[in-house]
């Protein structure tokens, strides 16, 4: 008799219909198809504290929930600078629907809201730190379990800090970008808040992404395919990608256990998540 003929106990992993879902490396390294046959994120939502959302894009509508846009008090969340958009489809953009791309987190509801304003001198968004400490304060008021703010560094700031810790007492996670600058911050670490540096394909850390000691997590973040604004996908690098898929994870955790608060995710997170070695 040979192994093969032992009764023995196997898996399944779910294969998505997404048609780009095989240029998306990043899934099968974090295993997600295993995590869906669990969990895919319902019930969970994921605020996204960025240059707003394209609404009509058809791999993100289906998810969206009503937002906010901070930064002109209005309910104005369109997308000015594309950002969003690409960086909301990294943590939730619709598994499963026979077009585009796969979220981490593919049922977890997308909350817009809009921090950023679009800089002609530099042909980009910015965004103002009490804008985006606000918009973490008004994501834990409003439902969100979890918010993800991929402008920074981040981390280093008290008036962020202040709004993240008051999220996850809510029982929410904060996750930010530690930053492309391919250098060590040299930011105080901080528990209020999950900072994400990027890896490639090869689990070795982006040439271009920061690190240093104020790192929680490290999360592909090099040559993710996701949305982009106009209704099109392409693959964007940056640890402004990296956040949202690690965000997306928590989104999982979080829908396969709905008891446990933030801290407990967080905590499983960090101590489930495969070291690398040396820090």
């Amino acid at each position: 008799m040979s192994t093969q003929d032992f009764d023995r106990r196997v898996t399944s992993t779910m294969a998505v219909t997404d048609p780009y879902a095989g240029s998306e490396w990043h899934l099968a390294k974090i295993g997600a198809s295993t995590a869906w046959d669990i969990t895919q994120g319902a019930g969970v939502t994921i605020a996204i504290l960025d240059s707003g959302v394209d609404g009509s894009h058809p791999d993100l509508v289906g998810n969206l929930v009503p937002g906010f846009n901070l930064s002109g008090n209005n309910s104005d969340t369109a997308d000015v600078c594309g950002h969003g958009t690409a960086v909301a489809g990294s943590a939730a953009a619709r598994t499963n629907n026979g077009i585009g791309v796969a979220g981490v987190a593919g049922q977890a509801r997308i909350m817009p809201l809009r921090v950023a304003d679009y800089n002609s001198t530099t042909g980009g968004c910015s965004a103002y730190l009490s804008t985006i400490a606000n918009g973490i304060t008004y994501a834990a008021d409003h439902g969100a379990r979890i918010a993800n703010v991929s402008y920074g560094p981040l981390a280093g700031s008290s008036t962020i800090q202040s709004a993240a810790q008051y999220m996850k007492s809510k029982g929410g996670l904060v996750f930010v970008s530690a930053g492309n600058n391919g250098v060590d911050e040299n930011i105080t670490p901080t528990t209020t808040l999950i900072a994400v540096s990027a890896t490639d394909s090869s689990d070795a850390k982006a040439s271009w992404s920061s690190y240093g000691a104020f790192v929680s997590l490290a999360a592909p973040g090099a040559g993710i395919w996701t949305t982009s604004k106009g209704g099109t996908y392409g693959g964007w690098n940056g640890t402004s990608f990296a956040s949202p898929v690690a965000a997306g994870v928590a989104a999982l955790m979080m829908a396969a256990a709905p008891s446990l608060d933030g801290a407990a995710i967080e905590q499983a997170m960090f101590s489930t998540a495969v070291d690398l070695g040396a820090t």
